[in-house]
């Protein structure tokens, strides 16, 4: 800490250093008059002034007062300590108003008097700088820095984010899963006015309809069964703040149609209360599909969309800005406390790699190398073992993926349905050892529902554990043979704990209209 002491006076000054000695890690820098101290303070840039109000024998000099207001008018909110006399307290008020911390009076000048006034301004100036530390901290974590990439593609989303950050329009986010949506809101929130206020998040794809919309609005007392107290919703605790309703394409239509119009009104009603609550929070919305698309299936509102359209972020896939990925690479690296290598093989694995999760699954194999490479240097080989194992796939798109590949099969599979579900149900089956209530549940239905499907393709019991499972009769595929006119009827099989016992007579159960 750097203290300058101004003071006309060679013994004032020799007094205040003596003073200033008995504290741990201070340098003190002396000046006699105001030409000295203002280059002292060009020149060393001090945390901390010492100014004795008059800085000569002339009573109405008050050179220490001029100093001060010299220094503000530069710009500096460099802390200050007036030292002055008892007949000198219109210019302590006068240096209050200039923005000085504090005062000591000459007659009392001492040790006990002094040093408590130096320690408090050097806790506050310690305070400050961890402040200034921790907001550079959250700019790098959350702010506009810690959007990673040096690509045209992050130019531009950066420039969007500081171009809108300070706007209370809502903002639309598309990109794929993983591609770092919630980090733009996180930067569109920090580098706003609303920083000092909450930042809340809403997976509206995590819960069912009736409860996020009492976790979004919140609900009285009463409001329905199971609501034993009030509860405050994430509109009501973002306060002033940014709320981020990620994956809004999974909201039910009811809430899409209150949503709607909580962003015109721009106010809520919890469930169950009686008057309604002003909506302060700026309200965010994040999305991986296409909306446009949901929108023509009837399953998105279109004036929801046009209204929660008002700026769009599109955050690009990786393998748009791939060459960003080496960029990523090292500065994922960077935080670990392994310190990890790679080849040049081996990152030119990685860039030939594909990565359909993006920037979290680059994030992701990292961090499993940390853990689980053998050798600090990673090389292709290590690559191979440890980051081959592919993210869980999206069940919505892998079933989309499925029922295209299904309906480009040739023509001559005949009805591609029964096709498909005769699949279904045999390996279903067959995975679960012949356990009918186990692949029922393994598919999603009833057992008497799987009973009768399987019936209707095979006209016999589904298979047991007991013996091998032989695929029913179907539609003559390219290469089959043609099924044979007699039917092989397997060996009765042991019974099991699940199954009924079998009755003398078969019954015929007729066909459920509803399973068609």
């Amino acid at each position: 800490m750097k203290i300058l002491v101004v003071d006309d006076q060679r013994s004032g000054r020799r007094t205040l250093r003596q003073i200033l000695a008995a504290l741990d890690g201070v340098e003190v820098l002396e000046a006699a008059g105001l030409d000295d101290a203002l280059a002292a303070v060009e020149r060393g840039a001090p945390d901390l002034l010492l100014l004795d109000v008059r800085l000569s024998d002339d009573p109405r000099d008050r050179g220490g007062l001029e100093i001060l207001r010299r220094v503000r008018a530069s710009g500096r909110s460099t802390p200050a300590v007036m030292v002055t006399s008892i007949s000198e307290l219109s210019e302590i008020r006068e240096a209050m108003r200039l923005g000085a911390q504090d005062y000591v009076l000459k007659d009392e000048l001492c040790p006990e008097m002094l040093l408590p006034i130096i320690e408090g301004q050097r806790e506050r100036l310690l305070l400050k700088g961890e402040v200034v530390r921790l907001r550079e901290r959250v700019d790098r974590t959350f702010g506009t820095k810690a959007i990673l990439g040096s690509s045209a593609a992050m130019d531009r989303v950066r420039r969007i984010i500081e171009r809108v950050a300070e706007s209370s329009k809502t903002v639309l986010i598309r990109g794929e899963t993983g591609s770092g949506k919630e980090m733009v809101a996180r930067a569109l929130h920090e580098m706003s006015s609303r920083r000092g206020e909450p930042f809340v998040a809403v997976n509206c794809s995590a819960l069912p309809g009736t409860l996020i919309e009492s976790l979004i609005f919140g609900h009285e007392r009463g409001a329905f069964t199971g609501a034993e107290k009030r509860m405050r919703g994430q509109l009501e605790l973002a306060g002033a703040g940014t709320i981020l309703l990620d994956e809004i394409a999974e909201m039910p239509g009811e809430l899409q149609a209150k949503l709607l119009r909580v962003l015109e009104d721009r106010r809520f009603r919890p469930l169950g209360a009686e008057s309604e609550i002003p909506l302060r929070a700026r309200v965010l919305a994040a999305t991986h599909v296409d909306l446009e698309k949901r929108i023509s299936e009837g399953r998105f509102r279109e004036d929801l969309f046009y209204r929660l359209n008002v700026v769009t972020v599109h955050v690009p896939s990786l393998a748009e800005r791939d060459a960003d990925l080496i960029e990523l690479l090292l500065a994922f690296t960077a935080e670990l406390p392994r310190k990890l290598r790679y080849t040049d093989d081996a990152i030119a694995w990685l860039v030939r790699r594909p990565w359909p999760g993006n920037v979290r699954e680059l994030r992701n194999v990292v961090e499993r190398l940390a853990l689980l490479a053998d050798d600090d240097l990673i090389d292709v080989p290590t690559l191979e073992e440890l980051a081959r194992e592919r993210p869980v796939v999206d069940a919505t798109a892998e079933i989309d993926r499925l029922a295209r590949a299904l309906l480009a099969l040739p023509e001559r599979l005949g009805s591609k349905l029964r096709v498909i579900e005769r699949a279904v149900l045999h390996h279903a089956i067959e995975s679960c050892g012949g356990n009918k209530a186990a692949a029922a549940r393994l598919i999603g239905v009833d057992r008497k529902m799987l009973e009768r499907r399987w019936d209707r393709h095979t006209g016999e019991d589904p298979p047991s554990s007991s013996r091998r499972l032989a695929m029913p009769p179907s539609p003559r595929l390219l290469g089959e043979e043609p099924p044979s006119s007699r039917r092989i009827s397997p060996a009765p099989a042991p019974r099991y704990l699940s199954e009924e016992p079998p009755s003398s007579r078969r019954l015929t159960i007729p066909s459920d209209p509803g399973d068609s």
